[in-house]
């Protein structure tokens, strides 16, 4: 995701069995900053405070985006490569010094993520079926909603062919495996398109400039929001001058072999 993961000492830090992890500042800051809204939404209807409700969505936040990059972890994990987890500014990263040289092992650590995210929904989802009509605590309730929020459209989200989403990156692998030219400039042409038609839709909608009717007619998950669009516009100038970036060159040379899907007997 996007931010610069800037290491202090007083960040949070602990171990999943063999996998680091690591939680700076930022990432608390910005989950507070992104859930007010919703925190104070969910008070307005009556159910919980709304700075309870904020510290129950900032951990809801961090057990989603954690369990989000197990998934990535684990997958290199899998495959053989030592990995680490850490959750900065706007969401979260999994990292590792030997990822698969193979970009279909690639796609499948891309694609770990959004998987673990959804199952953590599906079980949470369950949780909310078996509970039926049985009266919980408020804040259960609410921690709840949130996880299933979270979980449905956060990775949803995230599976859109915009880099650096899991999305784009499988974008780019699937270039790779077609042995199409520069895959990376040509992955991130798209994620500048498509994310800078996503911020013009939100730019839209936040203006008010559709007719009545048509707002009407479109569901209130369809609008970006204002956090949205500013995410989009971000997406789009970073993609744009990471495709510029990899447009300089002649053709696709990856900087070592992580990125190289040649044969080993058929390389330089």
């Amino acid at each position: 995701m996007i931010g610069v993961d800037s290491p202090t000492p007083l960040d949070l830090q602990f171990r999943l069995g063999p996998i680091p992890v690591r939680v700076g500042l930022m990432f608390w800051l910005i989950m507070g900053l992104f859930g007010y809204g919703w925190a104070s939404l969910l008070a307005r209807q009556g159910l919980g405070n709304t700075w309870v409700n904020l510290l129950v969505w900032m951990g809801c936040g961090f057990v989603s985006i954690l369990v989000h990059e197990l998934g990535h972890a684990v997958a290199f994990r899998l495959f053989g490569s030592w990995s680490a987890i850490s959750l900065h500014g706007f969401g979260g990263v999994a990292t590792s010094d030997d990822p698969p040289r193979s970009a279909g092992r690639r796609m499948v650590v891309a694609l770990a993520g959004p998987a673990a995210g959804f199952a953590l929904c599906g079980v949470v989802y369950g949780i909310t079926l078996a509970l039926g009509g049985v009266a919980v605590n408020e804040y259960v309730a609410v921690a709840l909603t949130f996880l299933l929020w979270m979980g449905l459209f956060w990775n949803a989200f995230n599976l859109l062919p915009i880099p650096p989403l899991d999305g784009g990156n499988v974008c780019r692998e699937l270039l790779a495996l077609l042995r199409v030219p520069n895959p990376d400039a040509i992955a991130h042409g798209l994620g500048f398109v498509l994310a800078l038609l996503l911020a013009v839709w939100g730019a839209v909608c936040v203006a008010n400039l559709l007719p009545a009717d048509v707002r009407k007619a479109i569901p209130n998950w369809a609008e970006p929001g204002l956090y949205m669009t500013i995410w989009f516009a971000l997406f789009a100038v970073n993609n744009f001058q990471m495709m510029q970036l990899a447009r300089r060159q002649r053709q696709y040379q990856p900087p070592d072999e992580y990125d190289d899907d040649t044969p080993p007997w058929r390389r330089r």
